[in-house]
């Protein structure tokens, strides 16, 4: 984290003294001489810890401090002033408003003590926050450990998972372990990078990862490798295999060269049908279940249990993957037929391995056969999938993604990129659309299709929606004050965010306190998202619209048949989707279908955006049915805020072609 100080005082001797000291012990700084200038500062710099002097004329430092509470909450304030001040003082300290207090005359020492302090209370609050969401919202067991192992916080997850003792003060979780693993704790404590693997006291296996790191705690995810039977003792099959002699029997053929199958079957859904039928009848269906695959199963190879709806099939020497496909068919179809659980056909998701070609490290193979399994019951299909390398390592990838994106504001890697919009009937640049982009130093760029999606997964997006939203306002204010009209600049806004309680009185606050004219912003919303709130979004946006802010309904087209209630929202603009556009060229029915939609929005006096347009055939065919404004490569890709004045500056009465290059329409 980069370290971020904005000094105040209304004395230049002082702040010069200060700022010596701190810019020596590698911290970042920046002066200010007034409240009024830090505020300003604060706008376009993400500073951590702002120390003030408390006696300023204008805005004393309790004012200004109250102020950066209310708009920065995460910023840390420490107060320096003389020790008359000190009883009005402890007001600030008691209410929060101020972190610390320094007095003046300051020793060095002191003061580097003071603002390291001011710093790891600042990530500890960052990490609170984080940590509290992620407890919430996380559907997977989660406990937040302090650096000694002890369980702070578990979700309800972690306690179905491990049981009421993690609940209780002074738990360490090297307590619920058995006693050849109390040890591994500690190694993946404050170690994003590392996993381990511990049994614990009710023999299953689980896998420990950390999820998110904090100054003085850490949240570790807990997921099964094995896990015991729901019912104890709820059936007596000794033929069939545990995961320890699954592990056993595995290098066997690894050793003698044999090929091997693996088959991964897990029941879907099978701990809802639990809950619903009661876990009594669940372990008699179970039983039957695991009666029938081991019967069928025997014939062809062996079977392992390994929790209560997850099965692994050994199927010994196979002549080629046909035969494995044809055994696993063959094993499953008299299960199929037959067995009901709660008088709904059983079904189940299967994924296969062939050894040694998918890998010959026991423990890893198991665990990618797992995972792969687990992908295939997310979907919808109904097939057997065999072990896809890419694919488990697009999930691991989006795991780690998952982790990293707790830190991406804090560590400024978002960035903004802004796209122009091409008016067809002015034949000229409109306005742009922002794009939020994220830049990580391991992973790179990361495409928003992968990290949008976990924002919203996890929560995240609401912070990352009021970011954007920050960054947006500074680039008008920028841009007005230096005499550049870029027309309207569209922001998307999640549907979670609008929900947020304070969301108008947000974007009032922030209209006025950057000076934004709201007739300069377009939010554009899914329309899937208003379709599943409609009331509440409704209103909503009528507030908004009444702020003069323009609403579009983005990817039209992609989500449910809006066309019903278009008019019964404050609409101003439809954005129709790529995917409508990508085969315009060719598809005379697509063609027929933008041009209804186009005459339709016409009439209900929306102006048209197609967002899309790669090529100049594609502009003609959009033009020639009536769209209003176009967004695409054919005119600009998403620029930075320096490409995207440039192009401003350079476009003029071009057409796109010229733009862009191409030729002109």
């Amino acid at each position: 984290m980069e370290k971020l100080v904005l000094v105040v005082d209304d004395e230049i001797g002082i702040l010069k003294a200060i700022s010596r000291v701190l810019s020596r012990s590698g911290y970042s700084v920046r002066t200010a001489s007034c409240g009024a200038d830090a505020l300003t500062i604060l706008q376009s710099w993400p500073c951590k810890v702002v120390l003030t002097d408390f006696r300023m004329p204008t805005m004393d430092g309790a004012e200004l401090l109250a102020t950066i509470k209310k708009h920065f909450p995460d910023v840390v304030g420490l107060v320096i002033s003389g020790y008359a001040d000190f009883e009005s003082l402890k007001t600030l300290l008691n209410a929060g408003t101020a972190f610390r207090f320094l007095q003046k005359p300051w020793e060095d020492e002191e003061l580097l003590l003071q603002v390291g302090a001011a710093f790891e209370h600042y990530q500890q609050h960052r990490f609170n926050r984080q940590a509290s969401k992620m407890l919430l919202a996380a559907p997977e067991p989660l406990l937040e450990l302090s650096s000694e192992g002890i369980v702070l916080q578990a979700n309800a997850a972690a306690c179905a998972l491990l049981g009421d003792e993690v609940s209780k003060a002074g738990c360490s979780l090297a307590s619920l372990v058995g006693p050849e693993d109390k040890d591994k704790i500690s190694a993946t404590l404050f170690d994003a990078a590392r996993s381990v693997f511990v049994t614990l006291d009710s023999r299953a296996e689980i896998e420990l990862s950390c999820r998110l790191v904090g100054p003085r705690s850490c949240i570790i995810e807990l997921s099964y490798v094995t896990v015991p039977v729901l019912v104890d003792n709820v059936f007596d099959l000794p033929a069939m295999l545990n995961y320890q002699q699954l592990l056993q029997l595995i290098p066997k053929y690894i050793q003698n060269a044999r090929p091997l199958a693996l088959v991964a079957v897990k029941i879907r859904s099978f701990e809802l049908w639990s809950r619903v039928i009661g876990y009594t009848e669940a372990g008699r269906a179970l039983e039957s279940i695991a009666e029938q695959l081991l019967r069928s199963a025997s014939a062809a190879g062996e079977l392992a249990f390994l929790a209560n709806e997850q099965f692994v099939i050994v199927l010994p020497v196979p002549d080629s993957e046909m035969q494995v496909l044809q055994n696993i068919t063959e094993i499953l179809s008299s299960i199929t037929g037959h067995q009901q659980l709660a008088k709904g056909a059983i079904d189940f998701a299967v994924s296969y391995c062939l050894l040694p070609e998918d890998g010959n490290d026991p423990r890893t193979i198991l665990n990618n056969l797992l995972l792969g399994n687990m992908l295939v019951e997310q979907s919808t299909m109904r097939m057997f999938m065999r072990y896809d390398r890419q694919a488990v390592e697009r999930k691991k990838h989006q795991l780690s993604l998952s982790q990293a994106l707790h830190s991406a504001i804090e560590q400024d890697q978002l960035f903004l990129n802004f796209q122009a919009k091409y008016d067809l009937h002015k034949q000229a640049l409109s306005g742009c659309e922002v794009l939020v982009r994220w830049h990580h130093p391991e992973f790179g760029i990361v495409s928003p299709s992968l990290f949008i999606p976990l924002a919203e997964q996890q929560g995240q997006i609401i912070e990352i929606g009021y970011w954007v939203l920050r960054q947006a306002f500074q680039a008008l204010v920028n841009w007005n004050n230096k005499g550049i009209n870029i027309g309207k600049m569209a922001v998307n806004i999640s549907g979670r965010q609008l929900m947020e309680p304070d969301f108008i009185e947000w974007i009032k606050h922030h209209l006025t306190h950057y000076g934004v004219n709201a007739c300069q912003l377009e939010f554009e919303l899914t329309e899937t998202f208003l379709l599943e709130n409609f009331d509440d979004c409704a209103n909503k946006l009528k507030v908004l619209s009444g702020l003069g802010i323009s609403i579009a309904i983005d990817d039209f087209g992609t989500g449910y048949s809006f066309l019903a209630y278009l008019n019964k929202l404050p609409l101003n603009v439809l954005k129709i989707d790529r995917s409508l556009i990508d085969d315009v060229e060719r598809n005379l029915q697509t063609q027929s279908l933008v041009s209804n939609v186009v005459r339709l929005a016409h009439d209900l006096d929306l102006r048209v955006v197609v967002e899309g347009v790669e090529t100049l055939d594609q502009l003609q065919l959009v033009q020639q049915m009536g769209c209003d404004v176009i967004q695409g490569y054919f005119i600009a890709r998403p620029q930075s805020e320096q490409g995207y004045i440039a192009l401003l500056s350079s476009a003029g009465s071009q057409s796109p072609g010229a733009l862009c290059g191409g030729a002109d329409v």
